[in-house]
């Protein structure tokens, strides 16, 4: 038994113990409404299955600062966070390891970590989950680079196609979530015509010599298949990440290979190659990659090494 799963056990028969809440004052419900309001309907949900020490709203330049701190203070058990993909990636990379045990409130647009924890989206539903949420030991992904730098993932690192995306995302104007989904149709479109083919190869559990790739993903867990969701995982505690290959052969079938995705098909999807590994590396003969890492864009030196944590951080889910 690891020491994070003793600690489960523990933590499993004493309740989550002191909390702490941090909001990313920036995302969501944070930003819409009136913090006195929220601070009240959190606490409400909390109390019931914990101590309460603390509820801050944080800005996002002292984001990993005040989660830090969190971490290393002894009278907290259990930090509860919200915001999107790359608050809660990025709060992830400050418990990985710590033995405090990290909740989820999704606050952003796709929320695909706290989909893999079976946590409903929306600030009210969430809170509601609370009161029936166990303490669970799930697998991480890290990822280190060609300088040596470790990079904590919760969900996926990608190249190709999806960085791009992001990238002209980003420079779109949107003042919403919705906003946000319509620009993403919008970039679609863009990144179709602008089709960028990657060259890699791979080592260690998956031997491939160089070929160009359109799409590659590293993902914590296998994708749960089935229509009408987000891409998440389907469990993350078995111990494995998958690579999911998208071969560049053509514009055509990177729009079928696209769309299969989207109505969920991932390992049954023909035009995909999807294959579990514990050990990773990934070589290219470029200075630098666009690296998407959990949604959140990055340009970094290869040859870029992927391991799983197995049960390396401890989450309230649902």
């Amino acid at each position: 038994m690891t020491i994070v799963e003793a600690d489960v056990e523990r933590g499993a028969a004493e309740g989550v113990g002191r909390i702490a809440v941090a909001i990313n004052a920036k995302a969501g419900a944070a930003r819409a409404s009136d913090r006195r309001m929220l601070k009240d309907r959190i606490r409400e949900a909390v109390e019931p299955i914990g101590t309460l020490q603390e509820i801050v709203f944080v800005e996002p330049r002292a984001w990993m600062r005040t989660l830090q701190a969190f971490a290393d203070r002894p009278d907290i058990d259990t930090v509860i966070v919200g915001g999107g993909d790359g608050s809660i990636s990025s709060a992830g990379q400050v418990f990985v390891g710590s033995g405090k045990t990290m909740g989820v409130i999704p606050l952003g647009t796709f929320n695909l970590f706290a989909r893999s924890l079976r946590i409903p989206v929306g600030f009210d539903a969430a809170l509601a989950a609370l009161a029936s949420a166990r303490i669970e030991a799930v697998d991480t992904g890290s990822m280190t680079d060609g300088l040596g730098r470790e990079h904590v993932f919760l969900h996926h690192v990608s190249f190709g196609a999806h960085p791009h995306f992001i990238e002209v995302r980003e420079a779109m104007p949107y003042g919403s979530r919705i906003g946000k989904m319509l620009a993403s149709l919008r970039v679609w479109g863009r990144t179709l015509r602008s089709l960028e083919q990657v060259p890699l190869s791979f080592g260690g559990d998956l031997q491939r010599i160089k070929a160009r790739y359109f799409q590659v993903a590293v993902t914590v867990g296998s994708f749960r298949e089935g229509f009408g969701d987000f891409p998440h995982a389907e469990d993350l505690t078995l111990g494995d990440l998958d690579v999911v290959l998208l071969p560049a052969r053509g514009r055509w079938d990177f729009v079928l290979a696209a769309i299969t995705a989207a109505l969920g098909r991932w390992r049954s999807n023909s035009r995909l190659e999807v294959q579990p590994v514990r050990n990773l590396t990934v070589a290219s003969h470029r200075r630098h990659l666009k690296v998407s890492i959990d949604g959140e864009l990055r340009r970094l030196p290869p040859t870029l090494t992927f391991r799983v944590q197995p049960k390396s951080l401890k989450v309230l889910r649902g």
